[in-house]
């Protein structure tokens, strides 16, 4: 019957591939078959020379046994320690690296909105306070910042101590190591991992170990840098430690506890035990075991195993345990593992007793039969290890390249079909990866052109039109495309641009064939005319080779029309894809063409709106010069005569020393005060005085009437050397300072108004800086006069900004000029 099933399983084996699972079974048939035959022979035939032998070995193997599993206890518990702290520090690692890397981005963009407003003292100032409070990792974790050119540590959040200093206090180190290090980590490298022991001042000059991630922001000289300390993290992984070591089981009876380097009990199963001195524990019997163990602690290496009783006295059969105890030095731990060893009494006990029974026999025919089982066992179990190691060593070799290299695996190459089943999931998995990293390319690459898009505001439309053309062609992996666009009737139909993959323009010999109706348009025409994308994956079919605007064979081609207002404005094409065009190549070009075309229309919107701004405030400022002009030589005029009338009429009255005398001066004073106003008003409308004496002179002018106006101290300085072509910009610079001063004046209620104008390189600044209550100048509306002062500055190329505190105001305006 075993002869049988062994012949069976052979043959089956000869016939065709084994599957994986029926493997096992077939071979442990043919093991438990020969050893069911050879062992009944061994049993019957074995020495009883061998017996006492045999017990002593039993037992040696059993106690070395117990030995190595109570260290492999002990080993294990250290490996795991050792596992979580470096598990810790690279999670604490790559928390802080993800830190900096956060406030790198938020200094970024603060940086990127206010490098144009404000200094860099000030944005560093502001990145400062914003990542001051953020804390991490139960509040153990902070920022810091600091200057790469003077040292200087602007921000640090856990010691405010040593903002504004040069240097931190370290041990073993000189006071500005610390910081001299990290500048040459960011300076060298742009950012790494740095560790160093921080004296803390404010908490009796103690020490604290520090892991710290610091990175380089060029824009602003800075490092910026994460930290936390050590010590934290280390008393948060005892405690983890500690809560898994006390679930630790294994074996009979198994357990580990730990003590402290002075005896204190620190974990332990029994929790009444935690807290209490190792050398105090006794058992029942009153054994003080943990003196042994204590002892054991202190001893040699080969020394540290107790053996101790664990039960009372009057039991039957007192337990026994096996106890080994190690060091952990890096945190003044004491290990103990410890079991029960009952369990290798009984199998000695048994193994006694079996080998008395068949002491007798004779083991010279078992040993020849056995060898021969043996022999076949591992014939056999040897085939099958080579065909399951040649099998895995194909998977390993493809998981291991997977990762850098396509490659897949070839059925012929394995043994058996379950194999063969994965092969066909692997490679599977080789093509789902290679199509998700194309269409995550292509994302990436229509990402990246509208971003583009958003930057190239200098460039003109033919820039953006073959652009945007180029990485369409990229996206869908074309040989060549085109633009098209389309008039408003949908009649005609231009090429804007046609190029080939590799970013070569196709040129056209005769330049007429860039234009033509949409009937003779070909494929632009066709996209036009069907009003949606055409897709065609077979030109073979059309019986046509050469399609219009394509030169050369054209095998597959895709053309998209894009909408506005429900108008097509733009037709867009590829053609020879190595692969068939689908939706997602429309999907692809319909968005990045939507993207480019709104680019194009809000640029267009906001150059419209720059033009109509300056239209409306050059028409305000004729209308204003004209009522000027009407006050200053009309109205003026007239009350200079009636003055001049007046005046004589008293000279008059004088001679006659009529009572009226005292009436008329005041009628005189009025007129002369109106006539003052009107001036004042005139020149407020109308700046003769700017076209005659300069802008300086005018200003001064302006200094003269706030005082006299407001009873004010208005301080001038100039240091401009620039000089105006026309008077355009002169007038809208005199307005804004105007406008500036007055409202200062007017609501501020300063005691002090100065005005600076000067130049610096290319670049005239002029600033408007009063003492008095300020404003708000996020919440506070802007009215009339606020817009106006932006519309002039942005008219003449000028940046204008606010900038107001509880104390004074303080307007700038900052313009680039030419030498």
């Amino acid at each position: 019957m075993a002869r049988s099933a062994i012949k069976h399983a052979l043959q089956r084996l000869k016939s065709h591939k084994v599957s994986l699972s029926a493997a096992p079974f077939y071979a442990s048939l043919v093991v438990v078959v020969a050893l069911a035959i050879f062992i009944g022979i061994f049993w019957a035939i074995n020495e009883y020379q061998a017996l006492q032998e045999s017990i002593d070995n039993i037992r040696t193997t059993y106690e070395q046994q117990y030995r190595d599993r109570v260290k492999e206890e002990y080993d294990t518990v250290v490996d795991f320690i050792d596992f979580t702290r470096n598990q810790a520090n690279i999670t604490v690692e790559e928390d802080i690296r993800n830190r900096v890397q956060s406030a790198y981005t938020i200094a970024s963009h603060l940086y990127s909105m206010y490098k144009d407003e404000q200094s860099d003292a000030e944005i560093r100032s502001m990145i400062a306070e914003i990542l001051r409070p953020v804390r991490w990792y139960d509040e153990r974790g902070y920022y810091f910042a600091g200057q790469t050119d003077t040292g200087i540590i602007d921000l640090f959040a856990d010691e405010p101590f040593y903002e504004g200093k040069q240097s931190l206090q370290a041990l073993d180190r000189q006071p500005s190591a610390v910081i001299n290090d990290i500048i040459e980590i960011v300076t060298q490298k742009e950012a790494g991992i740095y560790r160093y022991n921080l004296i803390k001042p404010s908490f009796g000059n103690q020490v604290y170990s520090k892991i710290c991630f610091v990175k380089h922001f060029q824009p602003l000289n800075w490092f910026i840098g994460a930290g936390i300390y050590s010590n934290d993290m280390e008393n948060l992984n005892q405690a983890n430690v500690l809560a898994r070591i006390g679930q630790m089981k294994f074996g009979q009876g198994g357990e580990v506890f730990v003590f402290r380097f002075d005896g204190t009990i620190i974990s332990h199963q029994n929790q009444q035990f935690v807290g209490r001195s190792i050398r105090s524990l006794t058992n029942a019997a009153g054994e003080q075991y943990g003196e042994m163990i204590w002892q054991a602690s202190q001893s040699p290496p080969d020394q540290r195993y107790v053996i101790f009783h664990d039960g009372a006295p009057d039991s039957q059969s007192i337990p026994q345990k096996l106890c080994f105890v190690g060091p952990f030095q890096e945190w003044g731990w004491t290990i103990a593992t410890s079991m029960h060893m009952n369990e290798m009494e009984e199998l000695i006990t048994n193994a006694t007793l079996t080998y008395r029974r068949i002491a007798f026999k004779n083991v010279s025919t078992f040993l020849v039969l056995f060898t021969v089982a043996v022999a076949l066992l591992l014939l056999v179990a040897f085939y099958y290890t080579i065909k399951i190691k040649q099998g895995f060593s194909l998977f390993t070799d493809f998981f291991r390249r997977a990762a850098d290299a396509k490659v897949k695996i070839e059925k012929d190459d394995l043994a058996f079909s379950e194999f063969e089943d994965l092969s066909v999931l692997a490679n599977r998995m080789v093509d789902d990866r290679i199509q998700k990293e194309r269409l995550l390319h292509r994302d990436e690459l229509r990402l990246d052109t509208l971003l583009r898009l958003g930057m190239m505001e200098s460039f003109s439309l033919k820039d953006k039109y073959e652009f945007t053309l180029q990485r369409i062609v990229q996206v869908t992996r074309s040989e060549q495309g085109y633009l098209a666009l389309v008039n408003r009737p949908q009649r005609h139909i231009t090429i804007i641009s046609h190029r080939w993959a590799d970013g070569t323009k196709v040129y056209y010999g005769n330049k007429r064939h860039l234009s033509s109706s949409v009937e003779k348009a070909g494929l632009p025409g066709a996209a036009v005319h069907r009003k949606t994308a055409v897709i065609c994956n077979d030109c073979s079919k059309t019986g046509r080779e050469v399609l219009y605007p394509y030169q050369g064979e054209v095998r597959r081609h895709l053309d998209v029309p894009i909408y506005n207002s429900g108008v097509i404005v733009l037709v867009a094409g590829v053609c020879n894809n190595q692969d068939s065009y689908d939706n997602a190549d429309i999907r692809q070009m319909t968005m990045v063409l939507e993207g480019m075309w709104l680019h194009i229309l809000k640029t267009r919107s906001e150059k419209k709106m720059a033009r109509l701004e300056r239209r409306v405030i050059a028409v305000r400022e004729a209308e204003r010069s004209n009522i000027g002009r009407l006050l200053h030589d009309d109205l003026g005029s007239h009350l200079s005569g009636v003055e001049l009338l007046v005046k004589a009429l008293k000279r008059t009255l004088e001679k006659e020393k009529s009572i009226r005398d005292d009436q008329l001066e005041s009628i005189r004073q009025l007129i002369v005060d109106a006539t003052e106003k009107t001036r004042r008003l005139a020149r407020g409308l109308y700046p003769v005085h700017i076209i005659e004496n300069g802008l300086e002179a005018a200003i001064e002018e302006l200094a003269v009437e706030i005082e006299t106006l407001f009873s004010i101290s208005c301080e001038l300085s100039f240091n401009c050397t620039t000089e105006y072509s026309d008077n355009t910009t002169a007038t809208h610079i005199y307005y804004i300072i105007r406008e500036a001063a007055f409202n200062a004046a007017k609501h501020g209620r300063p005691d002090n108004i100065g005005i600076t104008m000067h130049t610096e390189a290319n670049l005239l600044s002029i600033k408007i800086i009063d003492n008095g209550t300020g404003f708000d100048t996020l919440s506070t509306r802007k009215g009339m006069g606020l817009h106006t002062m932006e519309y002039r500055a942005k008219a003449i190329g000028a940046t204008l900004t606010f900038q107001s505190a509880r104390m004074g105001t303080i307007v700038s305006v900052a313009k680039e000029i030419a030498h």
